[in-house]
């Protein structure tokens, strides 16, 4: 069953499809600014903060009366607003990731670097170049990508999930105000969002395999 509540921006959001976490209680009765902090596990500049991003009240906020909050309204807000972030990041992920195929694509070098070779001795350099690859792999020498992105999203996981902390850690241990909070926020999402796209362009660059039998210096690594 739908529930469907309408966002300051005037979008609308299912709160069906953003359930509260399994155990979590939820009474039906409003809930206070201070506490939806404590059962948030984050500070009162932050629930202000996220009132300022859209996140729905039940009501109050004019004329001195204090807020109130409705639970699973917060939740899914919450994680709607997480997932559209993210989705956001990797669309511009992608984004720069097709712009630097494109450009790749009118690189002349790798044209004159194969141009002069015929057909055969182009098929016959690709073969060599897969068997090669194949005795690496087998070595442990080489990777395939696909395994390396796996063990960089576990990364990426856990860096997010203590960035996601790190504003209230700094808040409450450290005095910061609410536009001090903000702005770490904000520079924890560039970072997170820095670090991926320097992962993906690693991930993306084109490579061959070399015999390491010297130092990485000798080798032009």
């Amino acid at each position: 069953m739908s529930d469907l509540i309408t966002l300051s921006t005037g979008e609308v959001l299912d709160v069906a499809a953003w359930p509260l976490p399994e155990g979590a209680v939820d009474d039906g009765q409003p809930v206070s600014r201070s506490r939806l902090a404590t059962i948030f596990c984050k500070s009162e500049n932050t629930i202000t903060d996220w009132i300022a991003k859209g996140m729905p009240v039940a009501s109050g906020g004019r004329n001195g009366v204090s807020y109130e909050f409705n639970l699973a309204h917060c939740w899914a807000w919450r994680q709607w607003r997480d997932a559209s972030d993210e989705a956001a990041r990797r669309q511009q992920s992608e984004s720069d990731r097709q712009n630097r195929l494109a450009f790749l694509n009118h690189d002349t070098d790798t044209e004159r670097e194969i141009g002069h070779l015929t057909p055969a001795e182009i098929r016959a350099m690709a073969e060599a170049e897969y068997h090669r690859n194949r005795v690496a792999e087998q070595r442990g020498d080489l990777v395939r990508k696909d395994r390396v992105r796996a063990v960089f999203e576990d990364i990426f996981v856990s860096i997010g999930a203590e960035m996601d902390t790190l504003p209230d850690y700094a808040e409450m241990n450290f005095g910061l105000s609410a536009q001090q909070v903000a702005q770490l926020e904000e520079r924890c999402d560039q970072a997170r969002m820095d670090i991926r796209q320097q992962v993906e362009q690693l991930l993306e660059r084109s490579g061959v395999v070399v015999p390491m039998t010297g130092k990485q210096a000798e080798l032009g690594l």
